[in-house]
C-alpha cells in the first residue's frame, strides 16, 4: 500500500483566479472593498465566506462540465476565453470578472446578512434554488448531526464524484463568541541534494507548518483528501482567503467533540441527478 493516498478534484488548481498578475486558489471575501458598515461589500467582506464557497463551487462545476453552465458563470467563462491570449492557463478566470459574479451570487442566492452571515441550510437552499432555476440537477443538503466515519465517507463520495466540499468551522458552543478554533497549515517540502550539493529529483519529504491559529466560524471548500499510512493522518486540503490551505481532520472533529457541535460544524452534501 503506498505511504499516501488521495482522494481529490478532478483539477488540481481548483479554481484559479488571477488578480494583479498572481493566481489564486479559488475567491477571497477580503477582495471586497471596506465601506460604509451596512454596504453589502463591506458584509461580504466581513462575512462572506458561505458566499464565497457557493459562488466558487457553482463556477468550478461550470468550468468542468458545460452542462452545468449558466448565465453567469458563462459571463466569467466568456471573459476568460477572451483573455486566453495573455495567459498560457486556459483554465483560469478572471478578477475582474469574478467580483461582480459573487455579487450577483448573494444578490440572488445566499443574502448575506450582518452577525449571523449565511447559515448552512441557507447555503444549501440557495445552490438548490439555483439548480432550480436553470434545471441543473443538484440537490443540496444541509447534514446536521454526522459521525466522523459518516463525514469522511460523504466527503470521499462528493471529491470522487468531482464536487467540492462546503464544509463549516462553526463557532464555539454554547459559547457563540468563543476563541477556540482550528489551526490552518501550509505543506512544506525539504530537498534532497546530492553528496555534490545538487539537488535531487527524488520524491521529497514534507511537513505541515501551522500559519493560522484558532480559525472558527468560516467556511472553506475542501478540495482534497490526504490519508497518510505512515503517520496515520487524514489531512484535508482547502481553499479558504484565495489560498491552499491544510486541516488536521482528527483536529477538526476533536474541536467538534470539545468546543463546538455537529449541528453547527458540518458540510453541505451536494449530489446531482443522473
Amino acid at each position: 500500500m503506498p505511504a499516501n493516498h488521495t482522494i481529490e478534484l478532478s483539477n488540481p488548481y481548483y479554481l484559479p483566479v488571477i488578480k494583479d498578475s498572481c493566481t489564486y486558489y479559488g475567491g477571497s471575501q477580503m477582495w471586497f472593498p471596506k465601506k460604509s458598515r451596512f454596504s453589502k461589500d463591506y458584509i461580504l467582506r466581513t462575512y462572506g465566506c458561505g458566499t464565497i464557497a457557493t459562488a466558487d463551487i457553482l463556477l468550478y462545476l461550470a468550468m468542468q462540465n458545460e452542462a452545468l453552465r449558466t448565465d453567469l458563470t458563462s459571463a466569467v467563462l466568456q471573459n476568460r476565453i477572451d483573455c486566453l491570449q495573455q495567459s498560457t492557463n486556459k483554465n483560469t478566470v478572471y478578477y475582474e470578472s469574478y467580483v461582480p459574479y459573487v455579487r450577483k451570487i448573494d444578490r440572488d442566492y445566499t443574502h448575506t446578512r450582518h452577525i449571523i452571515a449565511v447559515l448552512g441550510p441557507k447555503v444549501a437552499r440557495a445552490i438548490n434554488s439555483y439548480s432550480h432555476i436553470y434545471n441543473l440537477g443538484l440537490k443540496a443538503s444541509w447534514r446536521w448531526k454526522l459521525t466522523y466515519y459518516d463525514m469522511l465517507e460523504i466527503m470521499e463520495e462528493m471529491l470522487g464524484k468531482d464536487i467540492p466540499v462546503i464544509l463549516s468551522i462553526g463557532p464555539n458552543c454554547p459559547n457563540l463568541w468563543g476563541k477556540k478554533g482550528i489551526a490552518f497549515y501550509e505543506r512544506r517540502e525539504i530537498d534532497y541534494y546530492d553528496s555534490d550539493g545538487r539537488q535531487t529529483a527524488k520524491s521529497k519529504p514534507y511537513y505541515y507548518q501551522s500559519v493560522e491559529q484558532a480559525v472558527n466560524g468560516h467556511y472553506v471548500v475542501v478540495t482534497g483528501i490526504i490519508k497518510d499510512e505512515i503517520t496515520s493522518r487524514i489531512m484535508l486540503r482547502i481553499s479558504s482567503w484565495g489560498k491552499m490551505y491544510y486541516i488536521n481532520y482528527e483536529e477538526y472533529r476533536d474541536y467538534i467533540d470539545t468546543a463546538s457541535s455537529t449541528w453547527l460544524s458540518s458540510l453541505v452534501q451536494i449530489k446531482r441527478k443522473v
